[in-house]
């Protein structure tokens, strides 16, 4: 009875139901657009600094499997002999925005692991392909994101300078000793090792965007390996 009586006294009744004016949807497109063009500028943002923080932690491991290989004595085969446990084991790195394609060589855009007797430094011109026997490169390591290599500093007698724009530096490990070797070579050729008073290096990671972000791997002599956030390169 109840629901019979609430029913006739509603009937009659006109209800208006009111929708959105034309000032309401553009206030809320408004909206919309803000929130999406604050999440897309938010996502590259976080893409870029994963990009930047891979690339670096890559180098630093690969830094760190140059140490490993030469101090657990990596043997290597030249296919004909017996295995050679007598290798260095480095990295080779070069800043280097414009390298000569037709040799295996670092650059602002790569790096490569690379082992070498009797030695500290890596061939540039050796034409081997990389992982191949006799090839001194085990592994070559291409940037392909927008993250590169923005600069390469050593530090001498406490004083830190940036290398040369077509300048090498091969960070080298020798059983059985875990500390690190440094050859900085003038141009990107084969002159001789410069090796003195060189206490550590630091590689600066550049993310390549308009609002430029850095990582740098700092590398002791001693052999510890460490990564900072760097604002100011």
């Amino acid at each position: 009875m109840f629901n019979i009586n609430r029913t006739i006294k509603n009937r009659g009744v006109l209800n208006h139901n009111k929708g959105l004016t034309l000032i309401e949807l553009m206030v809320v497109i408004g909206i919309f657009m803000i929130i999406s063009g604050v999440a897309i500028f938010n996502y590259g943002n976080f893409n870029s600094t994963i990009s930047l923080q891979n690339l670096t932690d890559d180098i630093a491991l690969s830094v760190r499997k140059a140490q490993s290989f030469a101090i657990g004595a990596r043997g290597i085969s030249d296919g004909v002999s017996e295995v050679d446990f007598n290798k260095s084991y480095g990295v080779h790195f070069s800043k280097n925005t414009a390298p000569d394609t037709t040799k295996l060589e670092s650059s602002s855009q790569s790096f490569l692991l690379f082992s070498t007797k009797g030695d500290l430094d890596y061939d540039i011109n050796s034409n081997l392909a990389c992982g191949k026997i006799n090839s001194e490169c085990i592994e070559y390591f291409n940037i392909m994101t927008a993250d590169s290599i923005k600069d390469i500093k050593i530090t001498k007698d406490s004083v830190e300078e940036s290398i040369g724009a077509t300048d090498t530096l091969d960070v080298v490990f020798t059983r059985p000793n875990p500390r690190a070797y440094f050859c900085h070579k003038s141009g990107s050729n084969s002159s001789p090792c410069n090796i003195e008073n060189i206490s550590s290096v630091k590689i600066l990671i550049s993310n390549g965007q308009e609002v430029e972000k850095f990582r740098a791997i700092t590398i002791q002599n001693t052999g510890q390996i460490s990564i900072q956030n760097d604002e100011n390169k």
